[in-house]
């Protein structure tokens, strides 16, 4: 197709185009001989003109090329030793004889004509792109399978693709997590899963498990806090299986748990009390059943540091209203903090209302040394000023945790989204005035918030929330924040209570200045609503070192639980203020209290904010299972300074080779949450691939090619000029 491209009107140029072919055509008529050689210029001058005008239009040629681009088809094949179980006698073919036929039938060549199929084998990470061929090379020797990891790992690397279906060949085991409600999640693309073997196949050999124990590994003195822990098993002919908890040895707690007998799980949940500072070890423990021959995994031990509840929280408000009142009463009454609370009077002039020694409201980087969480009420950014907003800013990234109220003067557009603190927010854009009702809104909890500490406890309370008055509309999240609590209005719901994580520290922010009505609503006196929300945000936002030391240690470990077998490496960095640190030592703690000493190698290490540091790090393979203690430590000046101790425990077992069925339940919920198929045999399988029909996604591509600026219409236009003065020359023509 061609186009032109000039920028006159085409009239303009042919009114142009005429007008030089009059005023040449008139003076051939009056002024030139009329000659047969004379007669040679007008036409010279004719096409010259043609030819020029041609050029002033700008033609060119568009062509236009239709591509149909394949979409992608995935197959992910798990590749760990639980593909090679059988059920005994091996009257079946194993798991992986059967998922890699899957690959050989007739789907995989009907597929590939209209997908571009890519191949990905994983077990405890996800292994490079291979061809279907390569399969056939590939053994299953991986010791874990991080499903839940794979799956979403190979989801995001297709994002934004057209991805027709995932094949996923696996027995639905993940060694990692311990439910499997993840499996319900969305999925970009449709999964097709395949049941690898019949169901009832397995014997129910009499066993009970310990799956997993999850508690805080740090809390505080005069506190509870809540310990779970898995329990799986089969074979226990409908009878209750006791669950002990022993705390430093000495048996606490027994707790009856009802196990199906062809085979389930259950949690259980023990209530801990921290009466006094330490490091206890709990261990939970179930009694084997009759008959039962491995007995390796019926108990699991994790260590719980109790620290001092004497943490520093500093409440900087403005102006005193309704919403300092009731939350420092809330502050003063809860012994988990020592509040310093300061206020500004109409002078805007700092006033301690429950000050703590020579702390002032300063913000400054050594005073916030000595804080753990900091709360800013209704302050424009003036009154916080730039300097204070940096320092917040390092403070949260070093570790601290930051709260921030509603009010017209913090959310206001001069507020704090005018300092520095606003790239830390979890909120990256809001409204600038608050919706207000005469009515009151109705407030909820997000789904995700019904887990989160901040709610958990008695969830059916939080099922009546009071409701509010006033929200900022229009919140825009952050990436990786996480809405808590919301609101009905009558523009529609929005997000109230926003947290997430910014750097090593923690970030909370109120989109409302009326949450003190929680406070007075009806049936508040018995719900408590406003006190329990403080103190359970505030026992979240604790960070987790106890106390804070400008010379101070950091140690961890890269996991909490291992097996047998499998390695871990414990990292270590100080802070700025010790220097001249070369080597550290790390003293690990045996299960049979055998000290085992390991001299540390220096290392950058990586911290949670993806940034990376100075530090010091050894590699520890697990040998002997059981509870593990680490302890990291320095020479400085003569002067020996420890981090606080690191436990992390090794299970005697490797969950690859525990004898059990295929987890139906996760095969069925990843293909029905997708939109996928759940097939039980392989010629189901077959003909649904065959038919999948995926959908083509046509591209253009456009060429462009000028017609106009040419070395050869140049040459013409030249040809013709100097043709016609030569003719001119030769009749002696001016």
């Amino acid at each position: 197709m061609i186009i032109y491209e000039h920028a006159l009107p085409t009239l303009v140029i042919v009114l142009a185009l005429v007008a030089a072919i009059a005023v040449a055509g008139a003076s051939f008529w009056f002024f030139m001989p009329r000659k047969l050689a004379t007669l040679f210029i007008p036409v010279l001058y004719l096409v010259f003109l043609l030819v020029l005008t041609w050029c002033i239009l700008m033609p060119g040629r568009r062509e236009v090329e239709t591509h149909t681009l394949k979409p992608r088809f995935i197959v992910a094949l798990d590749t760990s030793e639980s593909m090679l179980l059988t059920p005994e006698p091996a009257t079946i073919s194993s798991r992986w004889d059967i998922a890699r036929s899957a690959l050989d039938m007739p789907w995989a060549s009907i597929v590939s004509a209209d997908c571009d199929i890519e191949t990905f084998t994983f077990a405890d990470t996800v292994g490079e792109k291979i061809t279907l061929d390569a399969v056939e090379e590939i053994e299953a020797d991986g010791a874990a399978t991080l499903l839940r990891d794979s799956v979403k790992s190979i989801a995001s690397r297709y994002a934004g693709l057209n991805v027709a279906g995932m094949l996923l060949l696996t027995d639905g085991t993940d060694t990692r997590e311990a439910y499997s409600d993840w499996a319900n999640d969305s999925r970009p693309f449709p999964m097709f899963t395949l049941q690898l073997e019949p169901e009832g196949m397995w014997q129910d050999e009499a066993d009970v498990r310990v799956d997993s124990v999850s508690t805080p590994r740090r809390v505080t003195k005069d506190w509870s806090s809540e310990l779970k822990a898995v329990i799986s098993g089969q074979g226990t002919q409908g009878n209750a299986v006791g669950v002990q908890l022993f705390k430093s040895g000495r048996l606490i707690e027994e707790q009856p748990v009802q196990i199906p007998a062809d085979g389930g799980s259950r949690e259980v949940k023990f209530e801990l009390e921290h009466p006094q500072v330490g490091a206890y070890d709990y261990r939970i423990f179930v009694p084997p059943l009759d008959g039962e021959s491995n007995t390796n995994d019926n108990e699991y031990v994790v260590s719980v540091r109790v620290g001092d509840s004497k943490n520093r929280l500093l409440y900087v408000e403005g102006t005193p209203r309704w919403e300092y009142k009731y939350l420092r009463r809330a502050l003063v009454s809860n012994p988990e903090i020592t509040p310093m609370i300061f206020f500004s009077g109409v002078d805007g002039k700092p006033r301690g209302g429950v000050p703590v020694g020579t702390m002032t409201a300063n913000m400054d980087e050594s005073e916030l040394t000595f804080v753990k969480i900091v709360v800013l009420g209704n302050l424009s950014g003036k009154e916080l000023t730039e300097a204070r907003a940096r320092n917040l800013v390092k403070y949260v990234e070093d570790g601290g945790s930051l709260v921030i109220l509603g009010g017209p003067k913090v959310w206001a557009r001069d507020g704090i989204s005018s300092t520095s603190l606003k790239g830390i927010l979890p909120v990256k854009k809001h409204a600038f005035e608050a919706v207000e009702s005469t009515d009151p809104m109705p407030v909820r909890l997000t789904d995700i918030a019904r887990s989160h500490p901040a709610f958990t406890g008695d969830i059916q309370l939080w099922d009546n929330i009071p409701p509010i008055l006033s929200v900022y509309p229009n919140t825009s999240l952050s990436a990786g924040a996480t809405a808590l609590v919301s609101v009905d209005s009558p523009k529609g719901s929005h997000s109230i209570v926003v947290t997430h994580r910014y750097g090593q520290g923690k970030v909370a922010v109120i989109l409302t200045d009326t949450l003190w009505k929680w406070q007075l609503a009806p049936g508040a006196f018995k719900g408590k609503y406003y006190q329990r929300f403080w103190v359970q945000l505030i026992s979240w936002l604790m960070p987790e070192e106890e106390e804070v030391d400008q010379d101070a240690i950091e140690a961890f470990a890269s996991a909490e639980r291992l097996h047998l077998g499998e390695e871990l490496d414990i990292q270590a960095r100080h802070s700025d203020t010790l220097t001249g640190i070369e080597t550290m030592q790390c003293m690990i703690t045996l299960p049979d209290k055998r000290e085992v000493p390991y001299t540390m190698e220096s290392q950058y290490v990586t911290t949670s904010t993806g940034k990376s540091h100075p530090g010091f790090t050894v590699r520890f393979k697990a040998e002997t299972a059981g509870l593990h203690t680490a302890i990291v430590s320095a020479e400085v000046d003569g002067k020996t300074i420890a981090a606080e101790p690191v436990s992390f425990f090794v299970k005697p077992f490797t969950p690859e080779s525990i004898p059990r069925p295929i987890d139906f339940g996760v095969l069925q919920a990843l293909a029905t949450a997708s939109g996928g198929g759940y097939f039980t045999t392989l010629d189901a399988l077959d003909k649904r691939l065959s038919d999948l029909n995926p959908n083509m996604i046509e591209d253009q591509t456009e060429t462009y090619k000028t017609l106009w600026r040419h070395w050869i219409l140049i040459t013409i236009l030249m040809a013709l000029m100097t043709g016609s003065w030569v003719l001119r020359k030769l009749q002696n023509m001016p």
